[in-house]
């Protein structure tokens, strides 16, 4: 059977296009999972109608680093610092995970980022301690409609720690299965790639094996860099460059302590970074997110939530703290010598696009998704801007980096399929729902938690 085409008529389209720019009372014609065109007066026999009067249409958000399995341990590490982090999530609570946790957790996840206008996630899975964990992970990253990166990560839950702490364990064997049977074709809606330690947290040689099994696959790598306390000790992008792994496959998620030597050496190589400004700032992972000394040296960054234990599960509340701290950080000297700040040219316009056009090129995905282009995926949603808070409606994008938030989402299409509708999700939801707190109760009990504040805290 083929699906209807889908008309979004009359909504004040913001492209992300640069040649086709904003086009107020516009219409977006979707085909099967792809934009067919942008424009005004726009016809389709047969077609699907969505009104978009009163709504800003525009790109699905990208979020290129999320630990999408924690859904069901949301605030459980929302009073500590990284090193907390490590101790409660990761050494209290990841090695409690069966696959079925495993797959609720994903499944409830990935939903939450599609509620919150999230279109692309890079699933940096730190969870795959078995090969039943990791399928279990994909199956929800499918099922959830989602589009994806499944970042096939070290098996931390046999051990956790000495995975962090100059580990000599190679990547599991087991990713060149999921490569060959599972995540094989490149152009499909959850694709692979590979999440490493880095020097950061394994040795050089162990980095070196990792990177290389990566581009044995042909897929894209991430790893956890620039960490404070960790960068110094290893020399994080000096060791990429001593043993020639540096390139434009690379992606580093938060990157908060890098120098200016570093970001030279990662741009002239083609690199990525993907602040996580809620968490680089919360958990201690620097002063401020690397957002505006990385756009300094021709990076342009990505955004990311990391996990929603410590943090949010939308990106909305990400751009208004990026803009915000980076802000802060370009008037941080002249105030601090009781001068009169400076204009500041970052805007929303640009912190739209690290969370949009900026995650697609992280990823590889820049002829796919990113703008609403025609020829690119049907990735897009509609915020409602009737509501008080976001009307009357000046400048659009202005407006929705500044006061939207997931309720506002009012619809959103991956792959040209409806995925929230009337600001609700479409599918199973309650079902969905229900497995993580299930999960919950179990992950917790076998912790010795007591709800979220138990005894680990102590």
């Amino acid at each position: 059977m083929v699906n209807r085409p889908i008309l979004v008529r009359g909504g004040h389209v913001v492209t992300g296009d640069p040649r086709l720019g904003e086009l107020p009372g516009a219409d977006v014609l979707v085909s099967g999972d792809t934009i067919a065109a942008v424009g005004h007066g726009l016809q389709a026999e047969g077609a699907e109608v969505i009104d978009a009067s009163g709504h800003v249409v525009m790109p699905g958000l990208v979020d290129s680093h999320r630990h999408v399995w924690q859904s069901a341990i949301g605030g459980a590490g929302g009073k500590v610092s990284l090193g907390g982090y490590f101790q409660v999530v990761l050494a209290g609570l990841l090695d409690k995970y069966e696959p079925r946790d495993v797959y609720a957790g994903v499944l409830w996840g990935a939903l939450q980022a599609v509620n919150a206008g999230v279109t692309t996630v890079a699933d940096w899975s730190h969870i795959v301690t078995t090969p039943e964990h990791a399928d279990e992970n994909v199956r929800a990253l499918r099922d959830s409609g989602i589009r994806a990166v499944f970042l096939y990560g070290p098996p931390v839950g046999e051990g956790v720690m000495k995975w962090f702490v100059e580990s000599s364990e190679r990547h599991p064997a087991d990713a060149r299965r999921m490569r060959a049977d599972v995540l094989s074709d490149d152009d499909a809606r959850v694709t692979m790639g590979l999440a490493l330690r880095g020097p950061e947290f394994s040795t050089a040689q162990t980095t070196a094996d990792d990177v290389r099994l990566a581009r044995e696959l042909a897929v894209p790598l991430s790893m956890h860099s620039g960490i404070p306390g960790y960068l110094s000790k290893y020399r994080t992008i000096g060791t990429l460059e001593e043993l020639g792994l540096l390139g434009p496959d690379v992606h580093h998620a938060h990157g908060a302590a890098f120098s200016d030597e570093d970001l030279k050496r990662i741009a002239a190589t083609g690199g990525h970074i993907t602040p996580c400004p809620t968490v680089d700032m919360q958990m201690a992972m620097g002063t401020f997110p690397i957002t505006g000394r990385a756009l300094a040296h021709g990076i342009q960054p990505a955004l990311g939530a990391d996990t929603i234990a410590g943090a949010g599960t939308d990106l909305f509340s990400e751009m208004r703290l990026t803009l915000a701290a980076e802000r802060a950080r370009a008037n941080a000297a002249a105030l601090a010598r009781d001068e009169p700040p400076t204009e500041v040219e970052l805007d929303h316009h640009d912190v739209l696009g690290f969370a949009t056009t900026a995650g697609a090129a992280a990823w590889g995905m820049s002829d796919r998704i990113g703008s609403l282009t025609p020829g690119k995926r049907a990735d897009l949603i509609l915020v409602d801007t009737r509501r008080p808070h976001l009307s009357p409606l000046n400048d659009a994008v202005t407006t929705v980096v500044l006061n939207a938030g997931p309720a506002d989402v009012d619809t959103v299409l991956v792959d040209g399929r409806i995925l929230k509708r009337h600001g609700k999700l479409t599918g199973q939801v309650a079902h969905a729902q229900e497995r993580p707190e299930e999960s919950r109760r179990r992950l917790f009990a076998a912790a010795g938690l007591n709800g979220i504040l138990g005894p680990a805290w102590a």
